[in-house]
């Protein structure tokens, strides 16, 4: 692992314990974040099951610190890239997530609410709602997201997202500045 690796693992690992402990660090939002629509109904979800497979992989709880900040989270669905702003008021939050949409034939974007919770296997933010970008008109095609943050034994950082279409990446996550 070279220098320039070990130093973008390292600033994850730091990102991500400034989530895990919700400091709000990283407060500053671009001009998007600050117009996304915090005001997020409370949606009590017990479990998270795993679109991957038809069992239950952890119990979640209620998490024990609040989130506060914007991050960029890079991922992919079907070979396609998706890129979200997350912002984090507490426990809820949006994702405003920009794709290609091949069945329109341009770039489209979503929104949709974010609950942090805990679970044994990390931290768990859990999506819903998805609707076009700034409005409250349901996305007729477009599945929640949902992704798993966790710290492996060795330190390193693990951020993986499944729908329930079975479609799982790997997530990279920036602090936004």
């Amino acid at each position: 692992m070279n220098i320039d690796e070990k130093n973008m693992n390292y600033q994850k690992i730091v990102s991500f314990l400034a989530v895990i402990l919700g400091i709000g660090l990283f407060d500053m939002k671009s001009v998007d974040a600050k117009n996304l629509a915090i005001a997020v109904p409370i949606n009590h979800n017990s479990q998270f099951i795993a679109p991957f497979s038809s069992r239950k992989i952890a119990q979640l709880t209620e998490a024990s610190s609040p989130l506060y900040g914007s991050w960029i989270l890079t991922f992919s669905a079907d070979g396609i890239v998706h890129q979200g702003v997350l912002v984090m008021e507490g426990y809820y939050g949006v994702l405003r997530v920009s794709y290609f949409d091949p069945n329109l034939g341009k770039q489209a974007a979503i929104d949709q609410y974010m609950e942090l919770k805990s679970s044994s296997k990390g931290l768990i933010l859990l999506g819903y709602n998805p609707v076009y970008a700034g409005t409250s008109v349901s996305h007729p095609t477009y599945i929640a997201d949902n992704f798993l943050f966790s710290i492996q034994p060795d330190g390193s950082l693990v951020v993986v997202t499944c729908d329930a279409r079975e479609r799982c990446s790997s997530v990279d996550i920036e602090a936004m500045k």
